[in-house]
């Protein structure tokens, strides 16, 4: 029951929403039944109108997290997670302190969804022990991955929507074509969602901390993937949102992680809000912008989507090609164009 229940499973999503579904046709239902004038009949409506519009958003907030991944768990929601990584399908292995990882031999929706012989899709669900944050990755491993134990394989961390990217995007099933091709070499790809954000705030949510340090080092320990510089790349194509952001930031301020970028130029704009500490300085740091101007140049590759000159002030050691718009919605190309600055796997 507590798995048909959690906050983002398929069973808990549909109750809710028939739930909400039938709130309001009860009210169409019974509004007519009290439309006097008097005190009584006036509460009753306003509660009938009020309960049903309370339980439409709640269904639709359900949906919006299911989706965007924002709490990965009740107690995610509630701040009662016990900070362990969870692993899905995979064989129990180790994890750095504090916490060892849980394994749960089980799927969901999105997974089950890749065609036989395309590869495996699961779900890394965690909290970090550093940031201290909870969600929900999917990890696609080629069908390369369970034919060589002895490989290691290049990563590439897709910042977007989880349910989007698989469902409409078809990223695992393209990735899996192009590969199958020899268009694209064998890589894991992780794709996960920027609902924590990749600010660490001062006295909040350490965004940029899960993204380059808890959400990498749950995948070194889950996966067989690459450990030399260069073999993890990062990508946020999205021409608007938080994900190109992100991307680039990860890429400029963890260079020693991530050695390549796909992200677009349009959505490079520091997020507003107080997320700095007031601090115009700290704003500045997480500024790509800013960075490329006044910081050191990282040994980075990037590509810029709807490149608007920030190629043309890139310096070297750090290389900047333009992108064209479509590749915004060009799954292939973005991975083969990361593809090609990516650094191969190495041996345990």
């Amino acid at each position: 029951m507590a798995e048909l229940l959690g906050l983002t499973k398929a069973g808990f999503i549909a109750s809710s929403l028939v739930i909400a579904l039938v709130a309001v046709v009860v009210c169409v239902r019974l509004l007519p039944r009290y439309s006097g004038t008097g005190l009584g009949q006036a509460a009753v409506r306003a509660g009938l109108l009020v309960g049903s519009q309370v339980l439409l958003l709640l269904a639709l907030l359900v949906v919006i997290n299911s989706d965007m991944q924002f709490y990965s768990s009740w107690e995610d929601l509630f701040g009662a997670d016990s900070g362990t990584v969870r692993i899905a399908d995979q064989s129990p292995v180790a994890q750095p302190p504090p916490a060892a990882p849980r394994v749960r031999p089980s799927h969901d929706a999105l997974t089950r969804r890749l065609p036989a012989g395309e590869g495996r899709l699961r779900v890394l669900s965690l909290r970090g022990s550093r940031s201290g944050i909870g969600t929900r990755a999917y990890v696609y491993l080629p069908p390369q991955y369970a034919q060589d134990r002895s490989q290691r394989f290049p990563v590439v961390l897709f910042l977007a929507s989880p349910r989007d990217t698989i469902l409409r995007r078809r990223l695992p099933e393209l990735a899996a074509r192009e590969i199958a091709a020899g268009r694209l070499r064998p890589e894991v790809i992780v794709i996960a969602p920027t609902g924590p954000g990749c600010v660490d705030v001062p006295g909040g949510k350490q965004g940029e901390t899960f993204l380059s340090e808890d959400l990498p080092a749950a995948v070194d320990a889950a996966y067989r993937v690459g450990t030399a510089p260069g073999s993890w790349s990062v990508a946020g194509p999205g021409i608007r949102g938080p994900a190109g952001y992100c991307a680039a930031l990860l890429a400029m301020r963890h260079s020693d992680r991530f050695g390549s970028a796909v992200f677009a130029a349009p959505s490079l704009t520091p997020p507003p809000g107080r997320l700095y500490g007031d601090s115009r300085s700290i704003r500045d740091e997480y500024d790509p912008r800013w960075r490329l101007r006044h910081r050191p140049p990282p040994p980075i590759s990037v590509g810029v989507i709807a490149d608007d000159g920030f190629s043309a002030d890139a310096r070297p050691p750090m290389r900047a090609e333009p992108l064209p718009v479509t590749a915004a919605q060009d799954v292939p190309a973005i991975l083969r164009w990361l593809g090609t600055h990516l650094s191969p796997g190495s041996r345990p």
